[in-house]
Parts: structure tokens; sequence; C-alpha cells
């Protein structure tokens, strides 16, 4: 798309709006962390021979070649961060979103030395099998600790889901919530904005305060693995409805002197509009980094593509991580635009944020 000055001023204009009212107290009291470190457990791409790169409040750490040459780290279609958020001695583990399949997810995990027991919280961005996934593989190792809170964004997370957007689609699958009791997983299904392993927090439901509004390719069928009662008004008597994503949950960390890193695992609510959120969630304008997937592929167009990128331009964040989802029309548009600014998302690789 090919932006005009007074279309881009329009999308500028919208982006640089005050993320709350001004005067106006955040709704939560979100933590400050001195250190940030960002693992990517599961993504489409996979690489060992990228180099250590140091830049102004990142450090980026490739994947390490595996010591055993018959093993090597799983790329998947799907998303899984680990973040590990310190305040002074104090470290706290946060695992986002589980991938496609537990053997992928648990495989990188061994390979990278992470201890399923030593995750203190786990959020889930939103009812997708590409990020629910690895779950119940997971859990099934027994090596969770039981009481870990896991984070859901609402009752609609756990509702089946097919492929499409007409009723005649093929399945997507669903939550499998007996597993979560039978692991005895302190299970938080809330739209509201939380506070996460006592360093982060999620945005709670995310509006719509940009001009993006992305197409979600899957349905739901409400009532199905599902509690019909819980559902909104408009969808609980429906006998299947084209998904709006309305439970989706970003993640974000404030990072002293630095500003907000925001997750969003696949923003189908749109990535703009998941950073707003954080932003008057928190109450803190200055974004440091923008990680996960984006949610600008088909059936998303290159205009929406683009028109993200001038919003995320106006945003003017440091740094851009773009993985999963983001769609190589807007991360070849990103570089171009922002090459200092936008670093790639390889299975295995490490971002160090805050201080040394």
């Amino acid at each position: 798309m090919d932006l005009n000055r007074r279309s881009l001023l329009a999308l500028t204009g919208a982006a640089l709006m005050p993320a709350f009212p001004i005067g106006a107290a955040p709704p939560l009291l979100v933590p400050v962390v001195d250190r940030l470190h960002l693992t990517v457990l599961i993504d489409s791409t996979t690489g060992v021979f990228g180099a250590s790169v140091t830049r102004p409040g990142i450090r980026v750490v490739p994947p390490p070649i595996t010591a055993d040459y018959h093993t090597a780290f799983a790329g998947q279609w799907g998303y899984s961060l680990l973040a590990r958020s310190s305040v002074g001695a104090s470290t706290h583990t946060t695992l986002i979103d589980f991938g496609y399949t537990a053997a992928a997810l648990l495989n990188n995990m061994a390979l990278l030395g992470v201890d399923p027991g030593a995750i203190d919280a786990m959020v889930l961005s939103h009812g997708h099998y590409d990020h629910f996934g690895g779950l119940y593989g997971f859990l099934a190792t027994g090596k969770v600790r039981r009481r870990t809170p896991l984070l859901v964004g609402g009752e609609e997370a756990f509702c089946a889901r097919l492929r499409g957007t007409e009723p005649d689609g093929s399945p997507f699958g669903a939550i499998d919530r007996a597993s979560i009791g039978r692991a005895g997983i302190d299970l938080i299904v809330s739209g509201d904005s939380q506070v996460v392993a006592g360093h982060g927090f999620t945005t709670g439901r995310i509006p719509f305060v940009s001009p993006e509004r992305p197409r979600v390719p899957t349905g739901m069928l409400p009532g199905q693995n599902c509690d019909r009662r819980l559902l909104d008004l408009a969808k609980r008597d429906r006998p299947f409805v084209v998904d709006d994503a309305e439970h989706e949950l970003g993640t974000a960390f404030h990072v002293a002197g630095r500003g907000l890193v925001v997750i969003g695992s696949c923003s189908h609510r749109g990535i703009i509009n998941t950073v707003r959120r954080a932003q008057a969630v928190s109450g803190v304008d200055k974004v440091h980094a923008i990680v996960g997937g984006f949610h600008l592929v088909p059936p998303q167009t290159r205009d929406q593509a683009m028109e993200t990128l001038a919003l995320m331009q106006a945003i003017n964040p440091d740094y851009i991580i773009p993985g999963h989802c983001s769609g190589e029309t807007f991360v070849a548009a990103a570089l171009a635009a922002m090459p200092d600014k936008v670093i790639r998302s390889i299975v295995g690789t490490s971002y160090f944020f805050g201080a040394a």
C-alpha cells in the first residue's frame, strides 16, 4: 500500500493518542523488573549459526549448537516463549503458550536445559491449537509444580474450534480442561488484566483502538467443550460463531529505565491494539520492544501489513522481534524501513533486556 501524506498522518495520529486518559490512574499496579530474558521455545524458523549481537538495551544470543549431532531444535507452526524476569536477586519464570506439539516443546526445552518444575506461572494467549497443542504433554511430564497458575482470557478459549469460517470446516481441537485439573494447575480464567508471577502482566481483553481489524480464520462452537452460560450474550445461544478472538491476551513486562516489552503471541486483536492495551493497563507509554506473532499472514492483505507498519513506526519502539504469524510481507517491509530495530525470531535464541 502506498500511504499518502493524509492517510499516514491519520494513522500515526491514532497511534500517538494517549494510552489512557491524562490524569487518570492506570487500572493495574504493574511491577518493574530490572532484567528480562526471553527465549523462543517454539516458532517456525530454526538455525544455529547466528552471531551474538549487542545493541543499546538488548543482547541477542543465538541458540547453542547441540552437543549430540543426532539432536536438533524443532521448528513448527506455532509459538511458545519463556520469560525469565528478575528484580534484584529474585528471578521468576513464565511460560507463554505451548506450541503445536508437546514433542517439539519438550525437545527444545531439554536442549536448552529448561526445567518444567522451575516455571512459576503460565499464560495461554488464546484457544488455537498451535498455541495450546503442547500443553497436555507438557503437563503429563509430572514435573510442573502443582498450583502453578495458568492464566486464560475467557471461557470461549475452551470452546471447540473449526478451521475456516464456515460451519462445515474441519476440526481444529479444543483444550482438554480435565488434564489441567488432573495436573493440579491453578486455572485463572479472566478477561481482566492480571499480574503474572509477581513480575509481568496480561493485557486482559484487548479493545479495537486503532484501525487494525484482523480477520481470524477459525470458527467457534459455543457449548462444545465450554460453558455457554459463561460466554458473551451474543455468542452463547448460537451453534457456530466466526472467531473474533475476544478472549485473546497479550503479555508484557515493564523493564526499568527502558519501558514496556509487549508480547503478542498471535495478535488476532491487532498488535497495535495489544500494545495500546498494555500501555493503558500499566500507565507506561514508552515501548522498548514488541515481540511475537503479529497476525499479518493471509487472509490479511499487504495493505494491512503496511498499515500496521506505519502505526508501529508511530509508536517508535526500540526493537521489534516479529515471529510466528507476522508474515514475510510485514517482516521484509519492516527490515527495509527500520533495519536497526528489527531482529528475527529464531528457535532457541535468547533476548536479554535491561541491566547487564
